[in-house]
């Protein structure tokens, strides 16, 4: 996953210089003592006299024939049908349909998918009603998420109910009169007792629509095994343009809703194959037959980035993004990538089973996603869609960011992952308050490298651990803990005898990261300077409604004394309309420049001036040292190209 924030700190500095699902099916045979439970109990009866005994052999028979034909019901995938034939309305109707549902069935509605962050997806479904084998069912209200139905078997219990869906993608569902993204978590039940059950969805969409979507197609629409793999699976619907490739013996698809104006099909498909082609050669892997990629690229857009999952991902990218930041693309797209890998193969316990309402223990994030970003940067790096200078300059942005914020000193990237649920609060972002799991993360993934490298004379690095990971877990439906996270690296670099220091220090710790150690064994060194560029004194977003509203506002600054305040929304800067959040525009600032906003504030329209201030963060630098030994010169060829002592000296 990488939000529009992880987007713009990812690819900035490159601005500035920078399928199958593994289907099964759910049912089985049933044997007679599964067809008839109790059989055996009711034929061996003592036998009663007269009407009594006739009367319990007939009861009893109802109740096999009832039980029989829930059983027989229950192997039955559960049925969804979406009618999308309205889509100006924002609205999806659906009627959800499960064969032989047992008394007192629930339905859950998840509170939360893609973001880490419980975002309460029942409060957009209306008129529910249900009904058992034909009849009214009542449906009985447990909590926020769960509905209970009747204490009664059903042969066929059905749900209808609709569900508003506004965007944006690629975090949420959307459905307006262009097309549809469907994100099947919030728009779909669930059963909390059956999540195992395989599972069908038919889509009803209008003339002229085709479907795109990272299930299984059949005959009458798409399947899956279980609800797991049902909402890791989004669709898109509408009049998309539609690309694929071959390559290492699986098919890439490429569905894109955008105007065919904002974009070039072959550099777009020269991109991914880049792309594809460097990470499955680097983990040694190609874990599915087909892969899918579905791109907006929208005009205006309240946000943008990418949304992995197990065999696609979703990605949105601003069309003016891709004109003036081709490479910000780029960066999402590996990034994302590498998660079919990092987080959903080689994945967690923590995050297993997923808790649909309450949410997952989130601590290992960082090397969920902050190592998936070290692994997006390297391999655009590997694959020659940026340069050294580049990946350098990345690098010391990477470093500037989280050394400009206090929060580092208090705050671990494990805490910094745990408390992922508090980041739909725009004042959790603040400087003093947080660092980011995907910043650090990210980070300690290229002093992990380089420390392994080093320990080894660069016989083996993190990609072996990642390929070790891989292979010891992924490819046997195993989850790892942290426990095993060090047992693995600790396996592949036996001689890395600083592994329990650098977690303690650096994964659980809050002790400055020594960069200069680490980079020096790859014959860098880390230049530092003042700034001195403009500070704003606030930080701001753009929100859904594509408005830039103030989150934040420092205090003491010049823009606080000027009366700027939380919640702002700023129409225009020095007297052109704003569109993007000003921080994303500093490059275009100097300081002592003069500053006019025209902010609106509860329905008035008011100017603020002042004048910008100084930047007092100090900017980095990463530079190669001018006399390296031939240690470090391997270490870095090592780390930098993806290749160990051994295919060096082959390839020499």
């Amino acid at each position: 996953m990488l939000r529009d924030n992880e987007m713009i700190a990812s690819f900035t500095t490159r601005r500035n210089q920078k399928g199958n699902l593994g289907v099964f099916s759910a049912s089985r045979a049933l044997t007679p003592s599964t067809r008839r439970p109790g059989a055996s109990a009711i034929g061996n009866r003592q036998s009663k006299i007269g009407n009594q005994v006739i009367g319990n052999r007939l009861a009893g028979c109802f109740l096999l024939l009832s039980l029989a034909a829930t059983s027989l019901g229950a192997s039955e995938p559960i049925q969804y049908q979406l009618d999308l034939r309205s889509p100006a309305s924002h609205r999806v109707e659906v009627v959800m349909t499960v064969g032989g549902a047992s008394p007192s069935t629930e339905f859950q509605f998840p509170a939360w998918n893609n973001l880490y962050q419980i975002r309460d997806f029942a409060r957009t479904v209306s008129d529910l009603t249900a009904e058992c084998d034909g009849g009214q069912e009542r449906l009985a209200r447990i909590d926020l998420e769960t509905w209970r139905a009747e204490a009664k078997p059903c042969a066929k219990l059905s749900l209808r109910y609709d569900v508003y869906v506004s965007g944006p993608t690629p975090f949420s569902s959307d459905v307006d009169g262009t097309h549809a993204f469907l994100n099947f978590a919030m728009l779909l039940f669930y059963l909390p007792r059956e999540r195992e059950r395989a599972v069908h969805v038919k889509l009803l969409v209008p003339d002229g629509w085709k479907v795109a979507s990272l299930l299984e197609e059949d005959a009458d629409g798409f399947h899956a095994p279980n609800y797991d793999l049902l909402v890791d699976s989004p669709a898109e619907a509408g009049q998309f343009q539609d690309y694929s490739y071959s390559q290492a013996g699986a098919t890439y698809r490429v569905v894109v809703h955008a105007d065919p104006k904002d974009y070039s099909p072959d550099r777009l498909l020269a991109s991914l194959s880049r792309i594809t082609a460097t990470e499955t050669a680097l983990m040694r892997d190609v874990p599915f037959s087909r892969y899918t990629f579905i791109l907006h690229f929208p005009q205006e857009a309240p946000g943008g980035g990418g949304m992995e999952h197990r065999n696609g991902a979703a990605i949105t990218v601003r069309a003016r993004g891709l004109h003036d930041h081709w490479e910000g693309l780029e960066s999402v797209a590996a990034h994302e990538f590498f998660h079919l890998w990092n987080v959903k193969r080689i994945r967690p316990q923590l995050l297993e089973p997923i808790d649909y309402v309450h949410g997952n223990d989130t601590r290992d994030l960082w090397f969920c996603e902050g190592v998936t970003s070290t692994y997006g940067e390297l391999a655009l790096l590997r694959a020659g869609m940026v340069s050294r200078k580049a990946f350098y300059a990345h690098l010391a942005s990477a470093i500037s960011e989280l050394q400009s914020r206090p929060a580092r000193l208090f705050q671990s990237v494990e805490l910094s992952g745990l408390e992922a649920w508090f980041e739909k609060y725009s004042d959790y972002f603040r400087p003093e308050r947080s660092i980011s799991y995907y910043n650090k993360g990210e980070l300690l993934g290229y002093l992990l490298d380089l420390a392994l490298r080093h320990a080894t004379g660069n016989a083996v690095g993190l990609d072996d651990v990642m390929c070790r990971l891989n292979d010891d877990f992924a490819r046997r439906g195993r989850y790892y803990t942290e426990t095993d996270l060090r047992n693995a690296m600790a396996q592949v670099a036996p001689t890395f005898g600083g592994l329990e220091a650098f977690f303690a220090d650096y994964v659980s710790g809050t002790r400055e990261l020594d960069y200069a150690t680490y980079l020096n064994y790859a014959g860098l060194e880390l230049e530092s300077q003042s700034a001195g560029s403009a500070r704003l004194g606030f930080e701001s977003s753009v929100d859904s409604t594509s408005q830039v509203r103030v989150d934040y506002v420092e205090r003491h600054s010049a823009a606080a004394q000027a009366g700027l305040a939380l919640g702002d929304i700023l129409q225009e800067m020095n007297g052109q309309p704003l569109r993007d959040s000003p921080g994303n525009l500093l490059a275009q600032l100097k300081p002592e420049q003069d500053m006019k906003l025209q902010v609106l504030r509860g329905g008035n329209v008011i100017e603020i001036e002042y004048r910008l201030e100084t930047n007092g963060e100090t900017n980095y630098r990463v530079k190669e040292i001018s006399h390296p030994s031939a240690e470090q010169l391997l270490v870095r060829e090592g780390w930098l190209a993806g290749k160990t002592a051994a295919a060096i000296a082959k390839n020499n």
